[in-house]
C-alpha cells in the first residue's frame, strides 16, 4: 500500500485551490470581453440571464477556493514543522461510501472516532482505510488533510 503524505495531499489541495481561482478570472475576463457576442448569439433576454448565472458561479467558485486557501495556510507553519495532531482512531464510516459491500475506501472522507474519547473527526485521507479498523493518524488541525501513520494493535 502506497502511503500519500500530509505535505503531498496539502500541496495537491493548494494547486488545486489556485487552479480553480486563475480558471475563474481567464473566464470572466473572457465574458466580460466577449459579453456582447454572447448576448447576440444567445438572445437578448437569455444571454443576460446565462451570463449573470454564469457569473455568480464563478464568484462562488473563486470564493470557495479562496477560503480554502487561507484555511490551507493557517497550517502552513505546522506543515513547515512536521507538527502534526496525532490520534489513533476508528474508521467508522466515511462521508460517501462508495463501496459499501467491501467497506475499502480511498480519497475520500472517514468519520474518525479518537479512541478514549467521545470525539469524531472528519478527516481528509488518500489512503486505503477500512471501516472498523484502527489506526494511528497524523492531521493538520485547520484543514484535516490527514495520513495513516501506521494500523494500530492492541499491544
Amino acid at each position: 500500500m502506497k502511503k500519500t503524505s500530509i505535505r503531498q495531499l496539502y500541496w495537491f489541495t493548494m494547486i488545486c485551490h489556485i487552479f480553480v481561482i486563475i480558471c475563474g478570472i481567464v473566464a470572466s475576463v473572457i465574458i466580460t470581453v466577449n459579453y456582447n457576442s454572447f448576448i447576440e448569439s444567445i438572445g437578448k433576454v437569455s444571454g443576460v440571464i446565462f451570463l449573470v448565472g454564469v457569473v455568480v458561479l464563478l464568484v462562488v467558485m473563486i470564493a470557495f477556493s479562496i477560503r480554502g486557501i487561507i484555511t490551507l495556510l493557517k497550517d502552513l507553519k505546522s506543515l513547515k514543522n512536521n507538527d502534526y495532531i496525532s490520534i489513533i482512531g476508528k474508521v467508522l464510516k466515511f462521508k460517501k461510501n462508495i463501496e459499501p459491500e467491501s467497506g475499502v475506501q480511498i480519497n475520500d472522507k472517514p468519520i474518525v472516532l479518537i479512541l478514549n474519547t467521545s470525539e469524531e473527526v472528519e478527516l481528509i485521507i488518500n489512503d486505503k482505510i477500512m471501516i472498523g479498523e484502527t489506526y494511528k493518524f497524523n492531521y493538520l488541525r485547520h484543514s484535516k488533510i490527514a495520513e495513516v501513520s501506521s494500523e494500530y494493535t492492541k499491544e
